[in-house]
Formats: structure tokens, sequence, C-alpha cells
């Protein structure tokens, strides 16, 4: 980082094209072979000036329409709360502020993508609104989710309950709390966790914090053995941290 002039800085981030990340939190790179589970620094950048590329003609078809649809056309193109809120902090309080690539001379340049992009103080407006809008749409959707009932809950007789269910998709949140609709779905959840069977439940899924809710839940049907939809490995990581007729009791989510 440095200061060029009075109010003026750079910040220089050095991207080695050919270094392997990894795509999970964890991962040990060392012992993984280029291309599974990883991904070359190059091929992130490049990700990442595509999403900076796709805000830029998302500013540029709001100024002509007045609306933030270009932002939400542009989310599969890397566009998120993320990238709109970093460009956001270097474009307030800002005279001008540059975002310059330079590619490494050792690798062949990409073709047909931009290499400067410029924000001023007009682009705040709808990046806030932008920023505000993404994380609305990402906060809520309806989903069905099948999984492992490990906790029960009812705090008040005549009420539906809460649920935990442990999900078995690999995507998504690994564990979700489920508020029940209808207090007749609360026995389906008792069942299903006492004779460990799967459960398919659909609602509406919501994050507070660090816990992941799924409100107005309704139980879709009660699958077979929990032991016929589970990866091995997480087969035996649930058999060895039980015990025997104990529910779990609320625990921190992801």
């Amino acid at each position: 980082m440095g200061q060029t002039a009075a109010g003026s800085y750079i910040v220089t981030a050095y991207a080695p094209p050919h270094v392997a990340i990894p795509l999970k939190g964890g991962a040990d790179v060392e012992n993984q072979i280029v291309g599974v589970g990883t991904a070359q620094v190059r091929e992130v950048t490049e990700a990442v000036v595509r999403s900076v590329e796709a805000t830029v003609e998302a500013l540029e078809h709001y100024r002509q329409n007045g609306s933030l649809a270009g932002f939400e056309d542009g989310v599969a193109r890397g566009i998120s709360y993320e990238m709109t809120n970093a460009i956001l902090g270097m474009a307030v309080n800002s005279d001008e502020a540059d975002i310059v690539i330079e590619w490494d001379p050792t690798s062949p340049p990409p073709t047909g993508m931009e290499s400067h992009f410029t924000f001023t103080p007009p682009d705040i407006e709808p990046l806030s609104h932008a920023a505000v809008k993404l994380a609305e749409d990402q906060s809520s959707r309806s989903v069905s989710i099948m999984g492992r009932v490990h906790l029960l809950a009812k705090k008040e007789a005549g009420s539906p309950g809460v649920f935990g269910l442990e999900s078995f998709r690999s995507e998504g949140p690994k564990k979700v709390r489920v508020r029940l609709a209808n207090e007749s779905d609360y026995h389906l959840a008792v069942r299903a966790h006492d004779d460990d069977l799967a459960l398919l439940v659909s609602g509406t899924l919501e994050k507070e914090g660090n816990l992941n809710w799924l409100y107005n839940a309704t139980v879709v049907r009660t699958l077979g053995s929990i032991s016929e939809y589970m990866a091995p490995k997480r087969r035996s990581r649930v058999r060895g941290d039980s015990i025997p007729g104990q529910t779990d009791v609320f625990d921190q989510e992801g």
C-alpha cells in the first residue's frame, strides 16, 4: 500500500497465476491433485474480473434505465452482495476509484477482458441500493431438504414444535432448525428420530446469524432408513458421536 499524494492511495495485490488454492476451507492443498478440489489463482482472478465487468455494465444499465435489473441479471456472472459492497467501499469518500489489472507476462493474458475500471461518486447510490437488494434476495427462499432429525424441542403444549435436521445434500446448509406450520407434523419428526428414518421437509429457508431456519415448514414425507441416504463417512460419524436414548441439545449450526 502506498500513498501517491495527499488523500490518494494505491493498494497492490500480487497473485501468482499458477499457485493452487483450495475451493473449501481447511483443505490440504499440498496433498491434493491440481484441478481436483483446487483452482489456480489465474482462474480466480479471471472470475473476479468478470464479476467487476458485470458490475460496471449493471451500473451503466442503471444510468440509462434507473433499474437494478442489471445487478440481478448479473448474479450468474459473479455480481454479489460482497462484490457490490467491496466496490462501494472504494468509491465512498473518493473523487475516483480505479481498479487496474496487470497480467503476469509468464502466462498469455485472457482475451476479450477489460483491465481498467473506474468508479465515481455517482456510482455510490446504485451500488448501495444493489447491495441491499442482493442481500434481501439471498436471505429467504423456498426449499426442500432431506435429512436426519438430530434434535427435538417443544416449549409449549399444543405448539407445532421445532426440530433440527442434518441435511444429506452436499450443497447448502448442513444443519437447519425446522419451525413447523402444523402440530401433527411434529409427531412424524419424533417417529423419524426414534426409528432412524430420513425425513423430507419443505419450507422457507432464512439465515439468522450463524443459524439456518426453515420457517412455515411441512413434512413432505417420511423416507426409509437414514443408512440408505447417508455417505459412508458421515454414517460412521453419526454412529460414533451419538448416545442411545439421548436427544441432542441446540448447537451452533452452519
